[in-house]
């Protein structure tokens, strides 16, 4: 199923090479035999090849288990993005131990709360985060911990040894554990190698967070997937920064992030950019007018869709500039169905289900398919389009249900708005359709806010037009501050 709009556009040899592997054992041993000399992983002070890489790990899967830790034991890490961590993740996951990447946001108390529910016996920190470890009962230890001994991989690791836990990225209620085995993390892995033109031997910046699964496996386990180097800095401020002297080839980013680079290429010019030649941009709906720019600039704006519990990449579109509301065709290598509108998918990327809570897990899965939660609508040639979340939509007074994220698409195509978010509100006492505009600097330069907000108001104006008469916005609001976004960068929703 869709095997062809991937495989399609890489060579016979290549195709070869990209032959799925189950386990992070054995995407090591790959790595190592393949590209053993390639550039690897690098910051600031230090660059490791493969073959480096490959030993590198092996000595710190040797400290590993002079720990005592049972087996599939939990081991976290608590780091922002650096060599220690991405080795870490390694040798963690490859020593057949579970592997939890614990979010840089986390204050003391949350960290105890972790450490207590999923049982974590061993805990490794940067030196930033070791004031938050005083009183915690398991073993902290310093991120950079090795061993001068090598040892091999963990026995016994097959597709459904348990490699990973994820917390969820949701806006709403407490994050659960995503429970992923090795097949999961190799399947999102996997999907994420397929690119237009080049890949192989790509460079990236490791922007986004180890602890969230678009980060880890697309900006991180792809590139080992296929033979690619990873420069990270710890300061998200100073990795932007070097865009110009490691000038990577492909970058893993959020919307977010691709308009704070295209807003340093306006002032810096295209030089800024050499060398870029793609983006997989995930996470968010990407606004037209950005992926005008990259495409103008001769960049290519690959969009992919995904969620934690299907690891990573579930689908991507490679046609943007045809389909550019679209998602793209989902991954081979998974089933996918639409029920009522929702998408169902299973494969190998699913989760095994939520860390020690069967009813969360049952919610979402029914005979090893993922609901997604997501609503889809399918085109004749296969691409899928999100038009809205399931638990998100507005139940209006003449009972119609409402879909924010339709609506919010529409208005991303207006040049005026920067970001939105619909949402429901009342007026006399019956529910009704709000939008908080943040409206995109340039168009409002120089102007009252009294003159922004007329211009909100016509721009609501101009899009109701186009809508049913139900969809239609009757209130409107300008916000002159970002949104408040989840790790994931998404708009928070509920939040004020």
């Amino acid at each position: 199923m869709n095997e062809e709009y991937f495989y399609g556009r890489v060579s016979e040899e290549d195709r070869a090479k990209l032959a799925y592997l189950p386990t992070i054992s054995e995407l090591l041993e790959m790595a190592n035999r393949e590209y053993h000399d390639m550039p690897a992983i690098g910051d600031d002070n230090a660059k490791y090849t493969y073959g480096e890489l490959y030993s590198r790990v092996a000595k710190r899967r040797f400290y590993l288990n002079s720990l005592g830790i049972s087996k599939g034991g939990k081991v976290a890490v608590m780091s922002r993005n650096s060599l220690d961590s991405m080795e870490l993740f390694l040798a963690i996951t490859s020593a057949g131990y579970t592997m939890i990447m614990l979010p840089a946001q986390l204050d003391e108390q949350k960290l105890a709360g972790c450490v207590m529910k999923f049982s974590i016996e061993a805990l490794f920190v940067s030196d930033e985060f070791k004031p938050l470890t005083e009183g915690l009962n398991t073993k902290v230890l310093p991120i950079g911990a090795t061993a001068e001994e090598e040892a091999p991989m963990g026995e016994g690791i097959v597709k459904e040894t348990i490699a990973a836990i994820y917390f969820t990225g949701g806006t709403t209620g407490a994050p659960k554990g995503v429970v992923l085995n090795h097949g999961s993390l190799m399947r999102g892995a996997h999907n994420a190698c397929f690119r237009d033109e080049r890949v192989f031997g790509h460079r990236y910046i490791a922007f986004l967070p180890f602890s969230h699964i678009y980060g880890s496996v697309a900006g991180f386990l792809t590139a080992v997937y296929t033979g690619s180097y990873v420069y990270t800095n710890a300061d998200m401020k100073k990795a932007v920064g070097m865009i110009p002297y490691v000038k990577p080839t492909c970058l893993v980013l959020v919307p977010g992030l691709a308009e704070i680079i295209l807003g340093l290429v306006s002032v810096k010019g295209k030089e800024f950019i050499d060398g870029l030649e793609e983006m997989l941009v995930g996470a968010a709906p990407v606004p037209p007018r950005i992926m005008k720019a990259y495409q103008e600039l001769g960049v290519r704006v690959l969009c992919g869709y995904g969620m934690t519990e299907g690891a990573n990449l579930s689908s991507a579109n490679y046609d943007s500039d045809k389909y550019p509301d679209s998602m793209g065709k989902i991954y081979p290598g998974q089933e996918y169905k639409f029920v009522n509108k929702e998408l169902w998918i299973k494969g190998d990327n699913v989760m095994v289900g939520y860390y020690n809570d069967p009813e969360a897990t049952a919610a979402v899965m029914e005979d090893g398919w993922l609901k997604t939660g997501d609503l889809v609508e399918e085109d004749e040639n296969g691409y899928i389009t999100i038009v809205g979340r399931i638990k998100n939509l507005i139940i209006l007074g003449n009972g119609e249900n409402v879909s924010p994220e339709e609506i919010e698409e529409t208005f991303y195509k207006e040049n005026f708005v920067k970001d939105c978010l619909v949402k429901e509100d009342k007026m006399n006492g019956e529910p009704v359709i709000a939008i908080e505009i943040l409206p995109y600097g340039p168009e409002v330069e120089g102007l009252t806010p009294e003159e922004i907000q007329k211009k909100a108001e016509e721009v609501v104006a101009k899009v109701n037009a186009t809508m049913p008469t139900f969809k239609r916005v009757t209130k409107v609001s300008v916000r002159d501050t970002d949104f408040a976004r989840t790790g994931a960068m998404k708009i928070a929703r509920n939040v004020q």
